[in-house]
């Protein structure tokens, strides 16, 4: 359990809730403004074919004043996720309740966890292809579903993707920053490795942007995951090293990542700075069905960098991760191929590390009052961590023309011979607010 965990939530361990139904047995997670409980359903009958009762997940947060944007925050948490809570491959919505103090949200309970799990600890993922085509679809669907009735996530990462024991099946989770809107001038909403550029906005300009394109980006940096075990970079804006080098170079993440062609081809698909050129959805999901393999063949990565073969030897199956780290040692020191590995590319971070606060800024936060619907795109509450993330600094959001449309490239073409930025260069320090 988290040692920042709300101090309420240790006192409801062992409680029941819904006149008794639900004993609350485990917390399994907390976000800005809730706690996640493991729950299990004691009027639900046993048998031998089914000796454990039945389980769900509680997220319970703390009741709002309906006069505040907290409780419209709520509101449209709970709207949205019940608009699409019937797919599949999204967490179901099983009840909802309220007492005096807090609102309690009885959701699907998956065994497995979230997607790090069975990702980077069970490394299950690894040369799979299968698998990897299964769970991605899955995911394609669930945001495509959510797309088509008018819901946009803003959050997609693995830690709001849980799975199965066995990893081979998904359902999207955390709704508490999607919107109706399809159009946003809210930046910064969303996890620092996992936004899109437009969404930061600094290279933007700071114009509204399409957030369905936006979670189209953040698909592309759960592929990436997926198939390499890192992230392409840590910031997708130009005072990041590794995203400058991607722009400058198309072809940069197969120089520094073990991936195939075929996916190295997708991802900058995915990775368009103009969002009106991004691919959609349907035309991702069909090339992902049609990829033969997500993975550099032990050819080309017998040809390729050094940093391209520790990064493949540092996330490869359990049986062969020991020979091929094994084969590495010759090659270079443990410091200098963990210089290589910070240097080109985001390693996934582990859950113990630290959180971090984020800001989350448009016109209408910044001037708003609570007269506003729940469905009004400037409501952004601060995002759930659970992995450290740097601060956003908070912004004014310029003013922008009628004419101004979105989808205008985010940097011009690299000239050859055009130096690089360095990495993290000239970044004011971060000004944390409290919204």
């Amino acid at each position: 359990m988290d040692d920042d965990c709300a101090p309420w939530a240790t006192d409801l361990l062992g409680a029941t809730i819904n006149e008794g139904q639900l004993r609350l047995v485990q917390i399994l997670g907390e976000g800005a403004y809730g706690v996640v409980f493991r729950a299990v359903d004691e009027s639900s009958p046993t048998s031998s074919a089914y000796p454990e009762p039945r389980q769900f997940a509680v997220k319970i947060m703390e009741r709002a004043d309906s006069r505040t944007r907290r409780w419209r925050y709520q509101q449209r948490e709970v709207a949205s996720h019940l608009t699409v809570s019937d797919h599949p491959n999204i967490v179901s919505v099983h009840d909802i309740f309220e007492c005096e103090f807090f609102l309690y949200i009885v959701l699907d309970y998956c065994v497995g966890g979230d997607l790090f799990n069975p990702m980077i600890e069970k490394l299950l993922y690894c040369r799979n292809d299968a698998l990897i085509k299964s769970v991605f679809v899955q995911l394609l669907d669930a945001v495509q579903y959510c797309h088509d009735h008018g819901v946009y996530h803003r959050d997609l990462k693995p830690d709001n993707i849980l799975t199965n024991e066995d990893g081979s099946e998904i359902k999207l989770a955390d709704f508490g920053l999607s919107t109706t809107a399809k159009v946003s001038d809210t930046f910064g909403c969303g996890s620092q490795n996992y936004m899109s550029p437009e969404c930061i906005g600094q290279d933007y300009e700071f114009h509204p942007y399409s957030t369905e394109a936006s979670d189209i980006w953040s698909l592309g940096v759960i592929l990436s995951n997926l198939i390499a075990g890192r992230n392409p970079w840590d910031y997708a804006t130009m005072n990041d090293k590794c995203f400058m080098r991607f722009l400058a170079n198309p072809n940069y993440l197969r120089e520094t990542l073990p991936i195939s062609q075929e996916s190295s081809e997708i991802l900058q698909a995915i990775f368009t700075t103009d969002p009106g050129m991004r691919i959609s959805i349907p035309a991702l999901r069909e090339r992902i069905l049609a990829v033969e393999t997500f993975f550099m063949s032990d050819e080309d990565l017998e040809r390729a960098t050094v940093h391209v073969k520790i990064a493949a030897a540092a996330y490869s199956p359990p049986g062969a991760k020991r020979l091929a780290l094994a084969r590495q040692q010759s090659i270079c020191t443990d410091g200098e191929a963990l210089r290589l590995l910070q240097h080109h590319s985001s390693p996934l971070e582990s859950r113990t590390s630290e959180k971090a606060k984020f800001v989350i800024c448009s016109s209408s936060d910044i001037f708003s009052d609570a007269s506003s619907s729940i469905t009004d795109e400037s409501d952004g509450p601060i995002t759930p961590q659970t992995h450290a993330q740097d601060p956003v600094k908070l912004v004014e959001v310029p003013e922008f023309g009628e004419k101004e449309k979105i989808g205008t490239a985010m940097v011009p073409v690299m000239r050859k011979g055009r130096s690089l930025p360095s990495y993290y260069d000239e970044i004011p320090p971060p000004i944390e607010v409290v919204l």
